[in-house]
């Protein structure tokens, strides 16, 4: 297994380097680093079953995305970025070559090293349009994150002694660890990257990005600090947030106009939901209640593997529509489904799926995550069944919420009439860009058939005997393939009964108009316009800012309204502590007075507070203590 990493790493170095020296030779180029990339990952993908079972569900959405996105890169950056597909191509190899490395290795330098180049190579890809005002702003952000997210880990690896957490204790590390990686995992208030950095980062680097990389997060906490699988304060953390950013994601998702920005947000939704599952399974453990844990971490798994899926398809597709449109403001769309007949259809349902509606993949992860929080609702006591309840009612909730805002999307995007301009003279899709849609998608529409083998492996590795497995997994998975195969035949045989005997109708004519004698897409409802509804509910979490044109006169022509809704955690947050550290700098600059005797007697007093400190410190032997404690845990 190691020398085919090795083998597989040096491919996409080799294809990074490669690319890297054809310089202002695009071609060629974009020939080495797609080939490369494309059969490294194939290369892995024929040896996953060698590969450890949690590290093999981590690397297969790099794997399966990753060959989508390369292929997807051909037709997305045709035309718009002549001689720079050199530096696209070296960063992309690398990008994937540390995103491997990171599910190979464990926690200590090396897993740093290749965390540290993973963000710097993702940040260059977001920075790759660095003209744009907009994508400085969002690269810069996004650099902030990585880096803050890199120091910690930095931080924390320096405590560390001989591979174990030093003279840290435990809460300490694994605040500090959540802390770092819940940055790429994209935690409420620490997400505020993802709505900048997704819009801005060409579309096949924003499918890695939110299918493969900010999962990513979650095996640097797994691997990092194993002894949160029996930990309740890291059950109750989890939960929260889970809940908090599985709801406000979509909520916020729902409200936007920018395409690739809602599906930022629904990234931050379906990681709360992973969040929310696995926090369940560790409160099935902590009880020892074996099925709630098995079904929760299962689904949680399973749902980080359609979400992968799903997400990717949608922004290869939201891709498509930007090369189409040159925009990805929904209010300027409508009617693109004429113009892209596969990219819209694969859209349509790929959002269905995220949305958790059967048939498609994503219901098959929510029902293992809503069968785990009915059994804590059915056996648990206290707190599992107080969270078990809440669980419930909050998947229920964001789901509807979630179809909400697809229903949006699809709507103003692909359906009725061209509003703008742009929407009429669109281009047409390119093959080059949707066969790699549909790849994903058609392994999005065997998930729900090869659920059960993947639960399998999870059980086995677990411990679990073959008997437990069909009580706990097998038979609900075996359940809803059938459910699956069943409403699929259903919808074949009435699209057959409608070819067949609904061919022929009456003659063609004006439907009732409402007392319009010429329909316009001006009837139609907008993107904002579908959602204002459910955003002036939601509005005092929302906090929309609305700029509204009223018509005038007896027959009004013009009239409009923009409604714009900023983030939530940069707007409570960040914002507010910037702001006072800002307040604070301008008081404190006032002691660069110039003066050298002042700046002597600020030394003076720093020596004498740190003297202080070190007398103090030193009377103390409970860090020994502390010591001793910590280096008796065991890691697996």
């Amino acid at each position: 297994d190691m020398l085919i990493d090795l083998f597989v790493s040096g491919i996409l170095l080799a294809g990074s380097a490669g690319a890297l020296l054809c310089r202002r030779r695009d071609r060629w180029a974009a020939v080495i680093g797609c080939s490369c990339a494309v059969a490294a990952l194939l290369l892995k993908l024929l040896f996953i079953t060698v590969t450890p079972f949690l590290n093999a569900c981590f690397q297969l959405p790099v794997i399966v995305v990753g060959i989508a996105a390369a292929l997807h890169s051909n037709g997305y950056l045709a035309g718009h970025a002549d001689k720079r597909l050199s530096l696209y191509w070296g960063l992309f190899n690398l990008m994937l070559a540390a995103m491997l490395a990171v599910t190979m290795l464990e926690p200590g330098l090396p897993f740093l090293a290749a965390w540290e180049i993973m963000g710097l190579a993702s940040f260059a890809l977001v920075a790759f349009e660095w003209k744009k005002s907009e994508v400085r702003q969002a690269a810069w952000v996004y650099l902030l994150s990585c880096e803050a997210g890199g120091l910690l880990l930095v931080w924390l690896l320096a405590m560390w002694k001989n591979g174990c957490p030093g003279t840290l204790p435990l809460a300490v590390t694994t605040t500090v660890a959540v802390i770092a990686f819940g940055i790429k995992a994209g935690f409420p208030l620490l997400h505020v990257w993802l709505p900048e950095a997704h819009p801005a980062a060409p579309a096949p680097v924003s499918a890695i990005m939110s299918g493969a990389m900010i999962p990513l997060g979650f095996l640097g906490m797994i691997i990092w600090c194993p002894w949160i699988a029996a930990s309740q304060a890291a059950a109750w953390a989890f939960f929260l947030l889970g809940v908090a950013g599985m709801f406000t994601g979509i909520l916020f998702g729902a409200a936007q106009r920018d395409l690739k920005r809602l599906l930022a947000y629904s990234s931050v939704e379906n990681i709360g939901i992973i969040t929310l599952a696995f926090s369940l399974g560790i409160f099935g453990n902590i009880a020892n209640e074996k099925t709630l844990m098995v079904l929760a971490w299962g689904g949680a798994l399973l749902h980080l593997l359609n979400h992968a899926l799903l997400k990717g398809t949608l922004f290869l597709g939201a891709g498509s529509v930007y090369k189409s449109m040159h925009t990805l403001n929904m209010d300027e769309m409508g009617g693109l489904m004429k113009k892209m007949p596969v990219t819209g259809t694969v859209f349509t349902l790929s959002g269905i799926g995220i949305s958790g509606i059967p048939p498609f993949c994503g219901f098959a992860g929510e029902l293992l995550i809503y069968l785990a929080a009915f059994t804590g609702i059915a056996y648990g006591k206290g707190g599992v069944f107080a969270v078990s309840a809440v669980s419930a009612v909050m998947l229920a909730l964001t789901g509807g919420t979630a179809a909400a805002a697809f229903a949006k999307s699809i709507a103003a995007v692909f359906c009725g009439e061209p509003r703008t301009e742009k929407a009429v003279n669109a281009d047409t899709e390119k093959w080059s860009m949707w066969v790699p849609q549909l790849i994903l998608f058609a392994l999005s529409a065997l998930m729900p058939f090869l659920a059960a083998v993947a639960a399998s492996g999870l059980l086995s590795g677990a411990g679990v005997m073959y008997e437990e497995q069909e009580r706990i997994l097998f038979r609900p998975l075996a359940w809803n393939a059938v459910f699956v195969l069943a409403l699929l035949w259903l919808i074949i045989l009435l699209w057959l009964f409608r070819r067949s005997f609904c061919r022929k109708s009456s003659d063609n004519g004006i439907t009732w108009d409402c007392g319009y004698a010429e329909p316009t897409a001006r009837m139609q409802y907008t993107a904002s316009a579908f959602i204002q509804p459910v955003a002036d509910m939601f509005n005092v979490i929302l906090q929309q800012k609305k700029s509204l044109k009223r018509p005038e006169g007896v027959f009004p022509e013009k009239s409009s309204i923009e409604v714009d809704v900023p983030d939530g955690g940069s707007r409570w947050f960040w914002e507010v502590i910037f702001k006072n550290a800002g307040a604070v700098g301008d008081k404190v600059r006032h002691l660069q007075s110039g003066l050298l005797h002042v700046y002597i007697l600020m030394m003076v007093l720093a020596v004498l507070l740190m003297l202080g400190w070190c007398l103090v410190s030193g009377r103390s032997n409970t860090a020994d203590d502390t010591v001793k404690q910590q280096e008796s845990v065991q890691y697996e």
